[in-house]
């Protein structure tokens, strides 16, 4: 009678290890990631006997984190888009899997491992899935879906001069635990760029320093008291993810804001599938035009409006008297492919992409 391998593991699973439960996937998007890594990591040459073993060691001995891996970003960061904006199509998840990685070194401080499952990033945005481990017997508030300033202090250096890096402003979401009052937390870390800051995609290697986790849950949440996770934890960000940006001419796009009935152009636009970046000019006496109104107007009939940014005003070409102008970034709520953008409105103006996304 012929024995098959998966036989021979019959009765030998190790229930030691608790996996935890991730996004729902297909069959054929785990036979897609699973082709992609044995494509993309190194290949050792091994007998086929020894490289039989080596599969049911790993079998044996995969971990809670190993096994988010096989996912992506794409389906690791479904579960916090859905929160407020609907889950991730198939599309969308694919980008994502393009634009990041899950190839990214835990970091343990005061016995407390902080591990990167998944991060994704343009130029300006950088997204993070932190699982959050406390030793054993340690008891973590529940945090819910809760928004908030985690970390009490965070440093982005170049890793080799040292020199501190601009990189925004930081924002968190904690994700749903289906295990609530044990010592694991997940959440999303954000980090919102600006121009002039950190470039993700500049391909300088980058230390990211995260300070004193703060897990403080709301009042008439869980109940929970407050806790402070001290410690300092360093994560290398040498990937370089891979830029989706491209310019958009605005051909002089000209806005009238309704309150001071003054003209507002649009001198610059960029886009990326997680934000746009842009250069509004305008009367030195009129501005600065921080809140604004932009558009996307997609093929199928929706529409994503965003009205504010991140960045800074500062006299034109002129000097002062003349234009001034204000530089922003703003990140969407949910990721757009740009193909499935038809124009962009600016006011009474449309504002067409090139013809290579169309």
């Amino acid at each position: 009678m012929k024995t098959r391998i998966s036989d021979l593991l019959d009765g030998w699973g190790d229930h030691s290890v608790e996996l935890s439960p991730g996004p729902e996937v297909s069959p054929e998007r785990i036979r897609e990631r699973t082709m992609k890594l044995l494509h993309t990591k190194p290949k050792r040459r091994l007998l086929p006997r020894l490289a039989a073993c080596a599969a049911v060691a790993a079998a044996l001995t995969i971990s809670a984190v190993a096994a988010y891996q096989i996912w992506g970003p794409g389906s690791l960061f479904d579960s916090f888009f859905t929160i407020e904006n609907g889950a991730l199509d198939e599309g969308q998840k694919a980008l994502l899997d393009e634009m990041g990685t899950t190839d990214l070194e835990p970091s343990v401080s005061n016995g407390i491992t902080i591990t990167p499952l998944a991060s994704v990033a343009d130029e300006y945005s950088c997204y993070l899935r932190l699982r959050v481990e406390a030793p054993e017997g340690t008891v973590l508030p529940d945090m819910d879906t809760q928004e908030d300033h985690v970390f009490r202090d965070v440093d982005l250096r170049d890793t080799a001069t040292e020199e501190r890096l601009d990189w925004g402003m930081q924002k968190a979401r904690f994700l749903p635990d289906s295990t609530p009052g044990d010592n694991v937390v997940e959440l999303v870390f954000m980090l919102y760029g600006r121009p002039g800051g950190a470039n993700w995609n500049d391909g300088v290697s980058k230390t990211l320093y995260l300070t004193d986790l703060v897990l403080s849950p709301r009042e008439n949440t869980s109940g929970d008291e407050s806790m402070v996770l001290e410690g300092t934890w360093s994560f290398s960000m040498d990937h370089l993810y891979q830029s989706k940006s491209l310019e958009v001419d605005p051909a002089g796009a000209v806005r009238l804001d309704a309150e001071t009935q003054t003209a507002v152009t649009m001198e610059s636009l960029t886009l990326s599938p997680l934000s746009v970046s842009f250069i509004l000019s305008y009367p030195s006496d009129a501005g600065p035009f921080v809140h604004y109104e932009l558009t996307f107007v997609c093929k199928d009939g929706s529409a994503v409006t965003i009205n504010g940014a991140n960045g800074y005003g500062d006299p034109g070409p002129d000097g002062p008297g003349g234009r001034d102008y204000f530089y922003g970034v703003s990140a969407f709520d949910i990721p757009i492919p740009l193909e499935r953008i038809d124009h962009i409105q600016f006011g009474d103006c449309s504002i067409f992409l090139p013809e290579t996304t169309q």
